[in-house]
């Protein structure tokens, strides 16, 4: 098995004069883009960094922060990325829990990147290269290749070491879903920090480009969707701003073929609205951290199909997934805790051999995400297991609820969450961010008659918008905090 950085030499001679980076005024081929990447690992090996020492990079989207990323890949280094929206405060403790060798910080994160031990300015580093040798590619799948930090969506964010072979593994993933040629334009507008990352080696090996956003502009996106890109990945939440704030029709993105979604759900109603704006081009990936990006994917072909909408898709060839019911019982249909298998799962915690090993059952990652898999093979996910709320006796799980609430027209995003309650155990409750002029009344109706009374929220937040971490997801335990502080309209509903 090979490291995946082999991956940005593939078919060299053929794409060498290619364009493979956008970025403002710049564009880098695929020639130039090596030559520089060789150039820069090299001079990390002049600074001796070698196989296993933690490299940080903290930057926004640029050539730049392709040309780091790969470098420290070249070198052998363990890349650890860190988002310039985590903050100072945040980025200084995953940078002293990293040990980091060295940290490479664009100008525009310099206060965002925190307290570096060894900073080096991004910039200045690659202006000042020369041409030393780069060391030779190690290949070892169970050497480590990324540290990254989970989004703390559920508590304290945990250290993840992806191996060699997980990174691999995702790679082979991407591209079987998406077939990249040279054709292909990526657009690099979420956060290169995080799952952005993974199209940057399977575009590039397969001779295609990427076009680099700094920043979520909703103009440049629509100018760079209707002209030359091929594919993007982005949040739901920037898909529904985009089709809020602009008119447009299919016919305007003569060469889209992928809009993805994922990190977070998209209700049916709202994947329809996307398919009648964007065109059948819309599909959705579902990993986490500790089996990255590539655990399952639903195709635009199959988004197509509405009764297929509401799930993540179909587990990725070379990655296993088995559901483990209550009873410690491992199976292919039905519902329990989804645990995935394959290279993909090859990662661990940082200095937490404990917590390692008690996220494994017979081999198997546990994810911690409750799924259901129907006759038609299709993963649905229903919660996660720590969010589980009892009420009255029930066991129910916030995602059901959330994907309820989701699926009625006036609701633009849903987070349930429970309370302590002298009557029922746990209160279910929940935050909606409506359209104007919703009725909350109307609302639990709604969900009432699709999933029952027991899982219908005994009281409804109405919010502007759900609070997110830096990473763009909503924390439940923020929520919470949010509604308890009165900042919203809240209707107390009969029990």
């Amino acid at each position: 098995m090979s490291h995946p950085i082999r991956a940005l030499y593939d078919n060299l001679a053929a794409k060498a004069d290619r364009p493979a980076l956008f970025d403002g005024g710049v564009t880098l081929t695929h020639g130039e883009l090596i030559a520089i990447v060789e150039a820069a690992a090299g001079d990390l090996g002049e600074r001796r960094i070698g196989p296993g020492d933690r490299v940080g990079l903290c930057a926004r989207n640029s050539w730049c922060h392709v040309v780091a990323y790969l470098a420290i890949l070249r070198a052998g280094a363990v890349w650890t990325p860190l988002n310039p929206r985590n903050g100072a405060r945040l980025n200084s403790d995953f940078q002293a829990r990293a040990n980091l060798a060295l940290t490479l910080v664009d100008a525009a994160s310099e206060v965002a990147a925190g307290v570096s031990a060894r900073p080096v300015p991004l910039e200045a580093w690659l202006g000042g290269l020369g041409v030393p040798t780069p060391p030779l590619v190690a290949d070892d799948p169970d050497a480590p290749w990324a540290l990254k930090f989970t989004g703390g969506s559920t508590g304290v964010p945990k250290g993840v070491v992806q191996s060699q072979a997980s990174g691999a593994a995702a790679l082979r993933s991407l591209q079987a879903f998406y077939g990249f040629t040279a054709d292909d334009v990526n657009l690099a507008v979420a956060p290169l920090t995080h799952g952005s990352s993974h199209y940057v080696l399977p575009v590039l090996a397969a001779g295609g480009a990427h076009v680099l956003l700094a920043e979520p502009d909703r103009g440049a996106i629509l100018g760079e969707l209707k002209s030359r890109v091929t594919t993007v990945f982005m949040p739901p939440t920037l898909i529904t701003v985009l089709m809020s704030e602009a008119n447009f029709t299919p016919g305007d993105f003569p060469r889209l073929r992928h809009l993805t979604y994922s990190a977070a759900p998209m209700s049916p109603d709202r994947i329809a609205q996307a398919i009648q704006r964007f065109g059948p081009v819309v599909s959705t990936l579902y990993g986490q951290t500790e089996a990255p990006m590539t655990i399952a994917g639903l195709s635009p072909e199959e988004m197509a199909v509405p009764d297929s909408r509401a799930s993540v898709g179909r587990h990725f060839a070379g990655t296993p997934v088995r559901l483990l019911t209550p009873d410690g019982d491992l199976v292919e249909r039905g519902e329990g805790e989804i645990v995935v298998g394959g290279d993909l799962a090859r990662t661990h915690y940082l200095d937490a051999p404990g917590l390692t090993a008690e996220s494994r059952h017979q081999g198997w990652l546990k994810t911690g995400d409750i799924g259901r898999v129907g006759p038609d093979g299709l993963l649905h996910l229903i919660g996660r297991s720590k969010d589980l709320i009892i009420t009255g006796g029930h066991n129910v799980y916030p995602g059901e609820v959330e994907a309820a609430l989701n699926q009625h027209p006036a609701v633009r995003e849903a987070c349930a969450f429970s309370e302590p309650d002298d009557v029922w155990g746990e209160r279910l409750e929940a935050a909606v961010a409506i359209a104007p002029g919703a009725d909350a009344a109307d609302i639990t109706a709604f969900v009432r008659d699709r999933i029952g009374p027991v899982r219908a929220p005994k009281r409804l937040h109405l919010v502007d918008a759900l609070p997110r971490n830096p990473v763009g997801k909503v924390v439940r335990d923020d929520v919470r905090a949010l509604c308890r502080r009165f900042q919203s309209r809240p209707l107390e509903l009969a029990r």
